[in-house]
């Protein structure tokens, strides 16, 4: 085994000392090569303000004198070499050179076997009046660096290579004396009967397995019990922060949703970063300084909470905030429902009672006067029947959580609505304009015919004798428009509040309750449908509902 160690570190080793050298080398050779072209670029410029009047022989003893490795060529615009600093004689023998690379990409330094002499150059070009000026030296010029720091490099390895081997061994003898305490522990750990010496380390495989069966299934256990934990805190209704030392080390989704942040942006750090409500950060500290629970109601991003700080050891609280909003909203719906309820049956209530202590007390005696007495209290009986029924209504819609919800024919449902209320709009002799498509929406039926009641129901009553109502649906939208007396500007933004009447004397001859538009406002914020609404004082209003 001790051998093995060796020999799998010493081939770590060489295979690292061999990826230096191999990567060392290229740096080298990429260094020297990028000298070379600059060098060879330096060279250009100088033959290149040397060059006049075709002086081709001048400017080469000129280069030559300046570095002899140096090949100094000129060539025509035909392609014609004209002269050469090395092949001076020969130049009417040489080939055509303007398919050369370098002459192809003039100024860019080429490196590739001479044609003429076989030998591997760096080329370079550049055009001079009419002639091509190219300089050239033989690669050797700059590789001979490369093969001497190769060859020194190589001796350096096989050097170090050789210490790390020693080195190796050395240090395997020593290593093992406290591996053998470390392993024999581990083994009373894992329940395992081995005996660890250092001349039979062969025996640690089975030693660890045995600690991995053991420590895997604890870890197991553990996973599970954290998995259990996480269900809970992720099923708890309320925003939960862990702090540790004033550092989050744990929050639930519901505190993600409430402050908008992912758990890698705010897990690890500060309180700060998550909390901004001045008297939540004093009440937090207050519990961490003070070790007392802390109990509060904040308001933060238009939500109330109610908010519990409980620090359990040294270093470590729990906050939770409790999103209290839509209790204290539904407690001031409640609130307001039934002072408005009571109010608006208080009045036809007292009429009722009224015109009955006066038939029994003797007050009213004729029949006419009596029979007058007992339809308007027959009138403002059912007046508090239809309150009862649309608050009723307006109850349900807010307080059911789900409804049945098919593909229903709604075109069909407010043809029936229609018929049903088509001997009111004959009375009034209303003109009803009608572009019905057929028309299926996945929605309930009680309440789009809810939705379409009223709306219908509002357009017959407030209209004028002899007015219009023009109704039009599609997959898109439905649109009530009628000729009515219309709502003011004033108004128009409070007409969908419960018990809110533009023109009380009229809702109240007319019947109305002031919860119509109330119950198609709760409609459409149920099943996610926009109402817009358009109205002109005394010339009419128009309600569209968009169901997308």
């Amino acid at each position: 085994m001790k051998k093995r160690m060796i020999i799998f570190s010493s081939l770590i080793s060489l295979l690292a000392l061999l990826a230096l050298y191999a990567i060392s080398l290229g740096l080298i050779s990429n260094e020297n090569k990028n000298k070379a072209i600059e060098e060879i670029n330096i060279y250009l410029d100088v033959a290149t303000s040397h060059y006049e009047n075709e002086n081709f022989e001048d400017v080469a003893n000129y280069m030559v004198s300046l570095d002899d490795n140096l090949r100094i060529t000129f060539i025509d615009l035909t392609g014609k070499v004209v002269y050469d600093s090395e092949l001076k004689y020969q130049v009417d023998n040489l080939d055509n050179h303007l398919n050369r690379p370098e002459i192809m990409n003039l100024g860019e330094a080429i490196i590739r076997k001479s044609g003429s002499t076989n030998d591997k150059m760096m080329y370079i070009a550049r055009l001079i009046d009419d002639y091509y000026l190219r300089v050239s030296f033989d690669t050797v010029y700059f590789t001979t660096g490369n093969v001497v720091f190769a060859v020194g490099a190589l001796l350096s390895i096989i050097i170090i290579y050789l210490i790390i081997l020693v080195f190796l061994y050395l240090l395997s003898k020593r290593m093992l004396k406290p591996i053998e305490k470390e392993i024999n522990d581990l083994a009373l750990i894992a329940d395992a009967e081995v005996v660890f010496k250092a001349d039979t380390i062969d025996k640690l495989p089975e030693v660890i397995e045995a600690a991995k069966v053991l420590i895997n299934n604890k870890l197991r256990q553990i996973k599970e019990e954290n998995t259990k934990n996480e269900t809970i805190i992720q099923a708890i209704d309320e925003c939960l922060i862990l702090l540790k030392n004033e550092i989050v080390t744990l929050v639930n989704d519901q505190t993600l949703k409430a402050f908008n942040v992912t758990k890698e942006a705010i897990i690890g750090k500060n309180y700060l970063y998550l909390f901004r409500n001045t008297t939540l950060l004093n009440a937090i500290k207050n519990a961490i300084d003070t070790r007392k629970n802390e109990f509060l109601n904040i308001n933060m991003s238009s939500k109330n909470y109610s908010v519990s700080i409980i620090p359990f050891n040294s270093c470590q609280v729990l906050v939770s905030l409790k999103d209290i909003t839509e209790k204290q909203q539904m407690e001031v719906i409640k609130k307001d429902f039934f002072a408005n309820a009571s109010h608006e049956l208080k009045s036809p209530l007292t009429t009722i009672i009224g015109y009955e202590q006066m038939i029994l007390n003797g007050i009213i005696e004729d029949k006419k006067e009596i029979k007058d007495a007992s339809l308007k209290i027959l009138k403002e009986a059912n007046r508090m029947n239809q309150i009862i029924i649309d608050m009723l209504e307006l109850s349900n819609l807010e307080f059911s959580k789900t409804y049945e919800l098919v593909d229903i024919k709604i075109s069909d449902v407010l043809y029936d609505v229609i018929n049903r209320y088509q001997s009111r709009i004959d009375n009034k002799n209303i003109n009803l304009s009608l572009d019905i498509k057929d028309t299926t929406l996945y929605c309930n039926k009680e309440q789009i015919e809810t939705l379409f009641s009223n709306l219908i129901d509002n357009a017959i009553k407030y209209n004028k004798e002899n007015g219009s109502i023009v109704l039009i649906l599609d997959e898109k939208h439905f649109v009530c428009k009628d000729t009515g007396i219309g709502i003011s500007y004033n108004d128009q933004s409070r007409v969908f509040e419960r018990f809110y009447r533009v023109d009380k004397a009229k809702s109240k001859e007319t019947g109305g309750t002031g919860l119509g538009l109330a119950i198609v406002k709760h409609i459409c914020e149920k099943f996610n449908y926009k109402v817009e609404l358009e109205s002109v004082l005394d010339v009419g209003t128009t309600i569209t509902i968009y169901f997308e």
